[in-house]
């Protein structure tokens, strides 16, 4: 099963599908402020490098969002999971936003499990916990 992206120009308000292996080219060209990828398929061993590629442009092109809409994909094995995560890491060294949709249960825990992974290698054991002082000083000011 092959996997094909749509893109969507947000900023002009156009859709523009295009082949996948153009579709940088099919675009306007001034950088849109966002765009929409629509893979359809499998995102698995033989198409996540691609898509990973036409995510990471498409990050590179845009000035402020990517969104990808994932109602089309019916499978994301592991490679599929890696290249999204690439994605999201890519897009927070940029300081851009990257937001997926319509992802489905099972892809958005493999997902957070593996950021959450990524997470602790590039930082260590992560707490959500705050200390005594600042639960005491969010006391005071909330409680007067």
């Amino acid at each position: 099963m092959n996997t094909t992206v749509n893109a969507i120009d947000v900023n002009h308000m156009q859709l523009a599908y295009a082949d996948p292996l153009n579709f940088f080219e099919a675009t306007m060209e001034e950088s849109p402020s966002t765009i929409v990828l629509q893979p359809n398929g499998a995102l698995d061993q033989t198409t996540s490098a691609k898509f990973q590629q036409q995510l990471e442009d498409a990050l590179d092109r845009v000035t402020d969002a990517v969104i990808v809409d994932l109602l089309w994909v019916n499978v994301t094995d592991a490679c599929g999971i890696a290249a999204l995560l690439a994605g999201t890491q890519h897009a927070a060294a940029m300081g851009k936003l990257l937001s997926f949709q319509s992802m489905d249960i099972s892809t958005q825990i493999a997902l957070e499990s593996a950021w959450e992974h990524q997470r602790e290698i590039s930082f260590g054991p992560w707490s959500d916990v705050f200390n005594d002082d600042l639960e005491c000083f969010l006391d005071q000011f909330t409680h007067g």
